[in-house]
């Protein structure tokens, strides 16, 4: 048995199929987490989601960016974007139990047995691993419960940029759920959410740090493995940190790692 996590699929789905053999995939015995954004501007985002459907019982992932779009363009809050190629998601007969599945996926899967904790984008580094924990339940719990659309709708916009300047509960889930799917840098100062740089870290101008780099970072007691960022390209890969995302749907890799021994495996988009 072996626990696989695996970075942006983006709806490459014949690479993440090529992916499957390159780990020897067992679906009696292997469990795969995915970290976020399974589809969007890949070739097939449909059969992506086909596949994990049919294989829930061996499938986690945690929510990104465009999962969480996904869902408000379904929902008719958004309008679909061509360059995302998910019409066909949108068409499909099973589009009422995908996104069912989304909602039952949450930001962040902490496995302290594997001393890893999986995310899309970071974890905030003004957070401690216990305040995130807790208080992501907030985004679970309205994104489950009856008012969920009304959470999509609410979750669109980059203020606040510090927690503590969240004061209503719309403020905390869009904060969350900024900080979780698209966070690449912040302020090297304050900590503030800073959403307008997306170069690599050395290429940002001198008053944003990466949020994996902050100096006052408070320590995570897991390595934290997220996606989004595909132009780190793994740069980011030590005890505290592991990225994920290789830039398979802009022809990179897509990668995978076994938690058990940190092995990697890749295989081109």
């Amino acid at each position: 048995m072996a626990t696989y996590v695996i970075g942006d699929v983006q709806g490459c789905f014949r690479t993440f199929q090529r992916l499957l053999t390159a780990i020897r995939f067992n679906p009696s015995a292997d469990h795969l987490i995915f970290a976020g954004d399974l589809i969007a501007r890949g070739e097939d985002s449909l059969g992506m989601l086909q596949w994990v459907l049919a294989n829930q019982d061996t499938v986690s992932a945690v929510l990104g960016n465009h999962d969480l779009h996904f869902l408000a363009v379904a929902t008719g809050i958004k309008h679909a974007k061509a360059a995302d190629r998910t019409q066909p998601l949108l068409e499909s007969t099973q589009l009422s139990g995908i996104i069912d599945w989304y909602r039952k996926c949450p930001l962040a899967i902490d496995l302290p047995v594997y001393r890893a904790l999986i995310v899309h984008a970071g974890i905030w580094p003004g957070f401690d691993r216990e305040t995130f924990l807790e208080s992501i339940k907030l985004v679970h719990e309205q994104l489950r419960g009856p008012e969920w659309i009304a959470t999509l709708k609410s979750m669109y916009g980059n203020e606040p940029v510090l927690w503590a300047s969240a004061s209503s509960n719309n403020e905390k889930v869009r904060f969350l759920i900024n900080a979780a799917t698209r966070m690449r840098f912040v302020q090297k100062d304050s900590l503030a959410l800073e959403f307008g740089c997306k170069e690599a870290p050395q290429d940002a101008p001198s008053k944003l740090i990466a949020w994996m780099d902050a100096e006052n970072r408070i320590p995570v007691d897991r390595q934290i493995l997220f996606g989004h960022w595909a132009s780190l390209n793994r740069r980011v890969a030590d005890e505290q940190t592991m990225a994920l995302d290789t830039g398979c749907v802009w022809g990179g890799l897509l990668t995978a790692v076994r938690l058990e021994d940190r092995k990697l495996f890749q295989v081109k988009g």
